[in-house]
């Protein structure tokens, strides 16, 4: 119990003095102790396992260490892995060069660190790797390319510079060091819905693409694109390959959602759907609406956007006054204003009545301030006859009590030769 003391101590709190190192060329092994990490060959900034076993607990107040070439290791306890002699510990292989190194587990001492157990990793140089955030855009978006692992593309001076490219075309050239960089591309507008390769090379070694990633371009389309509260809103999508359900959602002030789609399983990466505006909506330019995968990611989990606006309804007409009947007279276009009658003093102004109901409708009176029209006379001009004598063609509107009948008189001439337009309507 007391070794288990003394070891469990050591793996959950780490000195934070550095100790000196003196490795001996050959050192003193514990008899029976491994030293095992789980890759024999790993990357800078790999993370890899290390399997300690047939350790001899320290002398107290002593803990042991585990340490890279010269420097101490920081690492992480493997959970279960722990017993009196044994246990599992997970570390990130430190920044260092291509080569061979040392690992060690020991103790440390006045004189300097003991070692019990030790073992040989082979460091290599990391593939080049290329990673796009986000992986979706819609054509005309931005996307941040990392890069990690471009040693061929960095100078003496640790200057890295890449080109990056899709389809042959050149997007950006992206300047880093030590191999790492981060670059802004636009993926161009137009560019159809799909995967969307990017590539990599060295600046100064064109011609020879070194790694590719995948860039997924989304559609996004809306019909209509604005419309009055209660309007149904037509949605479809392409390029959501990497959703397993896709919802749609309105919103407005790009966080405020007001109406939602139920989730749908996307075919091909491909869906349709629809969202209907509240009727409650407030008329505005600021709603828009986007698609994401669901569940969501995150607060911004919207891969593709477009903006809607809600516009005011459509105002109601206003109702017909409700009389008798009215007429109407003008006079035609280009004629002289008529002149003052002597028999009256003013102008013409027909004032008119018409009567009647069903078949049976017919002109009670046109009366002239100038005097009374004669039967014959409105017989002769009467253009439109609404009757059972003939063919209805009059406008009439069927509306719920009332029956609207217009009736117009031949163009004619006045006793100053201006030729005149009569129009009589009847409810």
């Amino acid at each position: 119990m007391e070794s288990l003391r003394y070891l469990s101590s050591a793996l959950t709190a780490l000195s934070a003095a550095l100790v000196a190192v003196a490795l001996s060329a050959s050192p003193a092994l514990a008899a029976g102790s491994v030293l095992a990490p789980s890759a024999q060959t790993v990357q800078v900034g790999e993370t890899i396992g290390l399997s300690v076993t047939g350790f001899k607990p320290c002398p107290a107040p002593a803990a042991p260490e585990v340490f890279w070439d010269q420097d101490r290791l920081s690492y992480t306890l493997v959970a279960g892995s722990l017993t009196a002699n044994d246990f599992t510990v997970d570390f990130a292989v430190p920044s260092s060069p291509v080569g061979s190194h040392l690992l060690a587990a020991g103790c440390p001492t006045a004189a300097g660190f003991v070692v019990q157990q030790r073992a040989f990793v082979e460091v290599v140089a990391a593939a080049p790797a290329l990673a796009p955030s986000p992986r979706s855009v819609q054509a005309g978006g931005r996307v941040t390319m990392t890069g990690s692992g471009f040693d061929l593309c960095t100078d003496p001076a640790g200057s890295t510079a890449v080109e990056l490219s899709a389809n042959g075309t050149p997007l950006a050239v992206a300047s880093g060091s030590n191999g790492a960089f981060q670059q802004a591309i636009t993926v161009p507008s137009g560019t159809p819905a799909g995967r969307y390769p990017v590539t990599a090379q060295c600046s100064a070694q064109p011609g020879s693409d070194l790694t590719p990633a995948s860039v997924y371009v989304v559609t996004l389309a809306l019909s209509p694109s604005s419309g009055i509260p209660g309007t149904t809103i037509s949605v479809a999508g392409a390029g959501y390959t990497q959703c397993h359900e896709v919802q749609v959602q309105l919103l407005r002030d790009t966080t405020q959602a007001v109406a939602a789609s139920s989730p749908l399983v996307p075919a091909n990466g491909s869906f349709t759907t629809e969202v209907t505006v509240p009727a409650s909506a407030a008329v505005g330019t600021d709603y828009q609406v986007d698609a994401g995968c669901y569940p969501a990611a995150g607060p911004s989990a919207a891969i593709a956007v477009e903006p809607f606006a809600v516009t005011s309804p459509p105002s109601s007409p206003s109702p017909s006054p409700a009389h008798s009947g009215t007429t109407t007279s003008s006079s035609s276009p280009g004629s002289p204003a008529p002149k003052p009658s002597r028999h009256t003093g003013g102008l013409w102004a027909p004032v008119a009545l018409a009567g009647g109901t069903g078949a049976g409708l017919a002109l009670a009176a046109l009366l002239l301030v100038h005097g009374r029209r004669g039967r014959g006379w409105v017989k002769k001009h009467l253009r439109v006859v609404a009757g059972s004598a003939g063919p209805l063609s009059a406008d009439v509107e069927h509306r719920p009590g009332a029956v609207s009948v217009s009736l117009g008189l031949e163009p004619h001439f006045d006793h100053l030769g201006h030729q005149q337009y009569e129009e009589v309507t009847a409810q």
